[in-house]
């Protein structure tokens, strides 16, 4: 049987690398994390000087849009 080992179909056939379980539960926890970032953007930028997401507010004068 060795003198058919090379000549067999499929006996050099390269399969390339296949995502797995955990590639999927990374590509799970960066849509997360994206969605988080996104969430916590836009609900700073509620609180935020101007409608600014990264401003910050006077210690002493801290207002909130209604």
């Amino acid at each position: 049987m060795s003198q058919f080992g090379m000549q067999m179909p499929g006996g050099r056939m390269k399969r390339g690398a296949t995502p797995d379980v955990y590639t999927g539960l990374m590509a799970l926890a960066v849509v997360a994390l994206l969605a988080a970032c996104a969430m916590m953007y836009m609900q700073g930028a509620k609180v935020g000087v101007d409608g600014s997401a990264i401003g910050l507010q006077d210690q002493d004068r801290i207002s909130l849009k209604n």
